[in-house]
Order: structure tokens, then sequence, then C-alpha cells
């Protein structure tokens, strides 16, 4: 077993399980996490003999700004992952995220490919006109930090391009409650997407990791073999 330094303050944190076939990458929201602990995640999730990674954006830009001392914008990290599996050479490889880190799991997949996605309750674009038109305003101090980074930097504002020219080898699966209006729109513009999945799941309104955790799903969807009820 081989582990980095736990560290709830650095940008990208490893726990790898030599020998391990899986590898797990997940992308932590826009408060650096997944909703609960990881080791909390990892638990209910039933992958704790899966090799891991924890990537954050404490600049809550979307990861469009990079990871301090790693990379400095969206396709540095993407070649930053890259490098990280092709040494490590795992046998399947899981993007994961919450809200904004299901946005980053989402995009990276689709950038570098062979690679699955599972998003909960993500959004699906930041761009100021697709706001504007759905009306949505959360966390508008940290999106205009995305846009002022796309003066400088390559703009991915919106996933679903990305996703619809993603290599054919890859599965996404998005899981939201229809409880939030604004979830439901993020997921629902993603449906005929040939690698998507959306799954529509009642209660818990954001909330939906724990909502998953409370319901006993999580273990099925990590292991890519849930199927809505």
């Amino acid at each position: 077993m081989a582990r980095g330094t736990p560290s709830i303050h650095a940008p990208v944190e490893f726990d790898l399980i030599q020998g391990a076939p899986a590898l797990y990458i997940f992308f932590g929201g826009i408060a650096a996490g997944i909703a609960m602990p990881p080791f909390e995640f990892y638990s209910a999730s039933k992958i704790l003999e899966a090799s891991r990674i924890f990537v954050r954006d404490f600049r809550q830009c979307w990861y469009h700004a990079g990871l301090p001392g790693i990379s400095h914008d969206i396709p540095s990290t993407a070649a930053y992952l890259a490098e990280q599996i092709a040494r490590l050479e795992p046998e399947r490889v899981v993007f994961v995220g919450n809200s904004m880190g299901g946005f980053a799991a989402m995009l990276f997949a689709a950038m570098l490919g062979g690679v699955d996605a599972i998003a909960f309750a993500p959004q699906t674009f930041v761009s100021p006109g697709l706001r504007l038109r759905h009306r949505d305003t959360r966390w508008a101090r940290q999106i205009g930090k995305v846009w002022w980074q796309g003066l400088r930097a390559p703009r991915f504002w919106d996933v679903r391009p990305a996703l619809a020219k993603a290599r054919g080898d890859m599965r996404v699966s998005v899981f939201y409650s229809p409880d939030d209006a604004l979830d439901r729109v993020h997921a629902r513009r993603l449906e005929g997407l040939a690698q998507v999945t959306v799954h529509e799941i009642p209660g818990g309104r954001h909330n939906m990791v724990k909502l998953l955790r409370d319901n006993g799903s999580l273990p099925a969807i990590m292991a890519r073999t849930f199927e809505a009820a």
C-alpha cells in the first residue's frame, strides 16, 4: 500500500493501493469536499481497496485557474491528470465529483477519453448567457472569478460540447434531484448525449451524495452497476 500524506490543504492528495485495478479520481466541490469527509464517502461506497486521488480547487474557480504549484488552467490540469493515470497504469479509471466537482469530473473525463465519470448534482455550465437564461444566480462571487480567468485562459464554460465530442469509450452518469429546480436544468440538458445517462432521484435536493449514502446506492453507483428503480 502506498499512501500520500493526507492534507486537506493540498490541491492533490494520493491514497494509492499497490496492485489495485481501479483508480478513482475525486474532484472537490466549492467547499473542497464531496458533501462528507472523504474517508466516510470511500467507506460508504465500498471502495477502500481501490486507489484514490482527491483533487481540490481552493480558488473556487471551477478548476479554471489550475492547481497551485501544479497547473495553471484547465488544459494543463488535464495534462497532469493524464500523466498520473499513465504512471499508475490502472485497469479502470473513474472521475467523481459533486456540484462544482461534478462539473470538473465530466469535463476532464471528456478531455482525456477512456475515463468514466460520475457526477452528483453537477453544474453543467457557468457561462454568463446560460446562467442568465436559466436565472441561475448561485455562487455569483465565485463564478465571477471563472469569468475573470476566462479573459486570460481557455474557457470551458459548458461541459455539453466537450461531452458531445468525447470518445465513445467513456460513460458518464449524472445524478440529480427533481426537487432542486436548477439542478434539474443543469442535468437534463445533457440528456440525449450518447455517453451520458441522467438519473433522476427524488429527495435530497442539492444534497444528492448524502441521499444516495443513506439509501445505500453508493456502492452500486461506484461499481457502475446502478439501475434506477
